[in-house]
């Protein structure tokens, strides 16, 4: 009986890290009404000359006991969780038609523009590209940037190589500095702007739709009541 009992334990408790709080009760459960019927039928035939020690069977009891209480913990921190979650995303409400900055690749084309900021950090480059590519990786606006450490505004008309208006949507900005050989690194970031057209819960994650560009709200650095004025164009 001890093994089994044993294994039940130990099944309810893996149960416990994972899978959720209710199945995990249920499993507890199912491996307890197990426990019981073998130490029911162990007793029912025990030798009179050699009975059992009433110690082990405790102490496994006991131990149900305890993943029962781990259980009934985790139940309680899902619900702080899940209110914490409600009320991050009530709180996110307040972002719809505000322009955020995010510290995010994706870049929203909306009303046929676009707008980031790509920094140059550590040494001169020798070289940089700026690319934007389109959802399916197709690239379709490509220039050289600046070489110079330093932030760098941009804005994109929304126009591919050959000049034609492209639709609105989520796009991608890479960019891409090579440093002299011998000096120091040179590390590119990007941030992209754009006006919040909704936001949703996924999992434990608040996502922010900015001109169909899913944006992390963690990712947010900085928010607006319009947009900043115009800097550097791509044209």
């Amino acid at each position: 009986m001890t093994t089994n009992a044993a294994a039940a334990i130990s099944s309810a408790t893996g149960a416990t890290g994972a899978q959720d709080s209710a199945s995990s009760r249920k499993k507890l459960a199912e491996n307890l009404d197990t426990f019981l019927v073998l130490l029911t039928t162990q007793l029912k035939y025990q030798d009179p000359l050699s009975p059992m020690e009433s110690t082990e069977f405790t102490n496994q009891l006991v131990q149900f006991a305890n993943v029962e209480q781990q259980i009934s913990v985790n139940e309680n921190l899902e619900t702080m969780i899940s209110l914490q979650q409600s009320n991050k995303v009530a709180s996110s409400v307040n972002y719809l038609g505000k322009y955020v900055q995010a510290d995010d690749n994706r870049l929203p084309l909306q009303d046929g523009e676009a707008r980031f900021t790509y920094t140059l950090e550590g040494g001169q480059a020798a070289y940089n590209s700026v690319v934007i590519s389109d959802e399916k990786g197709n690239v379709v606006w490509s220039t050289l940037g600046e070489t110079k450490p330093g932030s760098y505004d941009v804005e994109w008309d929304g126009k591919d190589k050959n000049g034609k208006q492209l639709a609105d949507g989520s796009y991608t900005v890479t960019v891409t500095a090579i440093g002299y050989e011998g000096q120091a690194d040179v590390e590119a970031g990007v941030t992209v702007t754009g006006k919040v057209d909704g936001v949703t819960s996924l999992g434990d994650e608040v996502i922010l739709d900015v001109g169909g560009a899913p944006i992390n709200l963690d990712k947010v650095i900085a928010v607006r009541d319009g947009l900043p004025p115009k800097k550097i164009t791509s044209n």
